[in-house]
């Protein structure tokens, strides 16, 4: 005979006491796990991507292939990114050493499509929808990743703190670190804060095999060494003239001396 353990919970519900259920209740809240939740069962799961599987047609007009090469590893998949991560998939998992994507920044700008339809602001599962779509892509790509492999996303202000406890799920402990990346020139006022928003992050995850190479630091700029320590003498001025920094254009005084000397008025 099953025990009441097997009884589906919600036929339960209905035979337990007030102590039982706020028992159950506590069990609930406490087998919660600390970290990114969203509405995943409440929303669809790109039905209309998972439907069918879409394989590639190769397209022979926008082809090249060098002459006297039967085959080389370049390759271009115009489509849909989850269509393409699958078959990457089936075809070069455990094969790709960097990843770089650029996903939609969930502005609310229509600025990206979940199942067929824009999502806009008002929209309110707006943002498990978007946790939900990333969550599938990322999921794929991690399966693409070598065991040196890393994959670098960028994302803007709004978004980075959902992204990162994303990244968190998909990659955990392969966080490496971050990147900001100052996408403009010129400052803007942001949100009517007088508050310059001129970055964006790139988000950095990596296996465990992977590490930043580049060239042994030269110290062959150093032209003077005291106490154990090299270093280099260098201008102390800045490109700015003296009325674009008029609180920081002065003459500088020597004590010993007694001897003031004047500024260049090109620089402060």
């Amino acid at each position: 005979m099953p025990s009441s353990s097997d009884t589906p919970l919600l036929q339960r519900l209905e035979h337990l006491s007030a102590p039982e259920l706020r028992r159950l209740l506590a069990e609930h809240l406490t087998r919660r796990k600390l970290g990114l939740t969203w509405e995943r069962d409440a929303i669809a799961h790109d039905r209309a991507l998972n439907a069918d599987v879409v394989l590639p047609r190769l397209v022979p007009e926008w082809s090249q292939r060098p002459e006297g090469c039967s085959q080389h590893a370049n390759l271009v998949i115009e489509g849909d990114n989850f269509d393409a991560l699958r078959l990457l998939r089936a075809t070069h998992a455990g094969k790709i050493r960097v990843i770089y994507i650029d996903p939609p920044y969930n502005t609310g700008n229509r600025d990206w499509v979940y199942n067929d339809a824009y999502v806009g602001a008002n929209d309110r599962w707006r943002h498990s929808q978007w946790l939900e779509f990333l969550y599938q892509r990322l999921s794929l790509a991690r399966d693409l990743l070598t065991s040196d492999g890393v994959i670098l996303v960028s994302i803007n202000d709004e978004n980075r703190a959902r992204l990162e406890l994303l990244m968190d799920e998909v990659f955990p402990g392969r966080r490496v670190g971050s990147f900001v990346w100052r996408s403009r020139t010129g400052g803007n006022d942001a949100k009517g804060a007088f508050f310059s928003d001129n970055h964006e992050h790139v988000l950095v995850y990596a296996n465990s095999g992977f590490r930043f190479t580049g060239d042994e630091k030269s110290y062959s700029i150093y032209k003077h060494e005291e106490g154990g320590r090299v270093f280099y003498l260098s201008d102390l001025t800045k490109a700015h003239d003296y009325r674009e920094r008029p609180n920081t254009y002065y003459p500088i005084h020597d004590p010993l001396t007694g001897i003031w000397y004047p500024c260049n008025p090109g620089r402060v």
